[in-house]
């Protein structure tokens, strides 16, 4: 049994170097149809703190949540896409290619590109392993028998403060939380506003596992 939160929460900006990516095109080599976007990001530990204090009260709400639709049961809890080590803190994000609905109509995806000053970048910029970034991610909270509670960050945007090894949508970069800073500066290109609504959260007596 799979079951996913409806709630659209609050993006969470997540500031360090990617180390693995697959943003200008998704990758196939696990999803053969639509593909899958990702930005593995290694952060400092203030980073990590930092988004582990934005996200604590919405997974312990969603938690509690679930547990009451699963009748009271106490749930597993999954790995969280915040992976440590004694080497670096990595944060996991992705986004599938696409989608298929039932009536079989196909929705694809794309990440939204930005330059340090906000404007998207252009189509043949590629970016890499290695460059400095801050992604935006917006929380999606899940449940499988298998797996048990757990949350996926879900890749919105990613914005290129140093670009790593070469590489050259129209959405605002402050609607993902994104301003203006000094750094790799792309040719061209308009945006259009928009914003995110942020949705209000409260924290429950159930804990989370980080």
């Amino acid at each position: 049994m799979s079951i996913k939160s409806r709630k659209k929460h609050p993006i969470i900006k997540i500031s360090g170097i990617a180390k693995y990516c697959h943003l200008n095109e998704p990758s196939k080599k696990f999803h053969p149809e639509f593909g899958e976007y990702n930005c593995d990001t290694v952060v400092t530990e203030d980073v990590a703190k930092q988004i582990k204090e934005q996200l604590r009260p919405l997974y312990e709400e969603e938690l509690k949540s679930m547990q009451e639709e699963k009748g009271g049961q106490k749930l597993k809890q999954a790995d969280m896409p915040i992976k440590e080590s004694d080497q670096e803190i990595m944060i996991r994000t992705k986004l599938k290619g696409g989608h298929r609905a039932k009536d079989g109509t196909v929705y694809n995806f794309s990440v939204a590109l930005f330059d340090a000053a906000g404007k998207p970048l252009p189509k043949d910029v590629e970016v890499w392993g290695g460059s400095k970034v801050n992604v935006a991610v917006r929380p999606n909270f899940w449940y499988t028998d298998l797996m048990g509670f757990g949350v996926t960050f879900e890749l919105q945007a990613v914005q290129v403060i140093e670009l790593a090894n070469g590489g050259q949508s129209a959405m605002a970069a402050d609607a993902f939380g994104f301003t203006s800073e000094e750094g790799f500066v792309a040719n061209g290109g308009e945006t259009l506003d928009q914003v995110f609504d942020a949705e209000e959260t409260s924290e429950t007596e159930v804990t989370a596992n980080f």
